[in-house]
């Protein structure tokens, strides 16, 4: 299992040369049912805004719509363990503890 961050998962779906090999090899793995990509609540809530600031060049609704296409694009919840695991991570930005926190519960 895969956890991805904001940017990465854009830059996926958009086939930006920015993303790196493992991380393109992480994502086709997921496209071909070979594992599974967890994709952090709050990946999805920066990727709405940088939708709508139009900072990206994918509309939110074809983002919504390839994960629920796919039964190997799982969202996860910003839930009370989540929360409390923050706790004990120690990066500035809450987005990525929060993503970090993800990756570390589901052992990914």
């Amino acid at each position: 299992m895969y956890v991805t961050d904001t940017h990465a998962f854009l830059w996926y779906l958009s086939e930006d040369k920015r993303l790196s090999k493992k991380a393109l090899e992480a994502f086709e793995k997921c496209d071909n049912e070979e594992d599974l990509m967890a994709i952090p609540s709050i990946v999805l809530i920066e990727a709405l805004f940088l939708c709508e600031d139009r900072r990206v060049g994918t509309k939110f609704e074809e983002i919504l719509s390839r994960i629920q296409m796919s039964s190997n694009y799982q969202v996860y919840p910003l839930d009370e363990r989540v929360v409390v695991e923050c706790m004990n991570v120690k990066l500035e930005d809450p987005h990525d503890r929060i993503i970090v926190v993800t990756a570390k519960l589901l052992d990914a």
